[in-house]
């Protein structure tokens, strides 16, 4: 992740934090969700603020209305633009929560391989 410096210069930032996750609740699960939500309410006020100042930049300029953004049509190209957006948007959120969605995953994929394994190997057994 980047970010600009007051001076224009790009700023490269540390994606996560160094050491073990604080915990504020009794259920480690409360405190994913809060961290999620928090991220979430984060991004929704960066959009809202840009939101606010696009709109009144439109308006002080005589741009075009509100009436013009809601019955603005958008075309393929920019759906597509916008469902990967939208994927980013949902990975940055549920970050907290992913690496424990991968390891059950996998956990899931070799528990289902070992499972195949001793019953192959419990019919070979019985034809002998």
């Amino acid at each position: 992740m980047s970010a600009s410096s007051p001076d224009g210069d790009t700023v490269s930032l540390q994606r996560k934090a160094k050491g073990k996750r604080p915990f504020y609740f009794s259920d480690p699960d409360v405190d994913k969700l809060l961290t999620m939500v928090m991220a979430l309410a984060g991004e929704l006020s960066v959009t809202r603020d840009r939101l606010d100042t696009v709109e009144r930049i439109a308006a002080s300029k005589n741009l075009f209305s509100e009436k013009d953004i809601e019955t603005f049509e958008l075309d393929s190209d920019v759906l597509q633009a916008r469902a990967a957006r939208h994927q980013v948007l949902f990975r940055e959120i549920t970050r907290v929560i992913s690496s424990e969605i991968e390891e059950l995953d996998r956990g899931s994929s070799s528990d289902y391989e070992h499972v195949v394994e001793m019953v192959e190997s419990e019919g070979r057994r019985n034809l002998l």
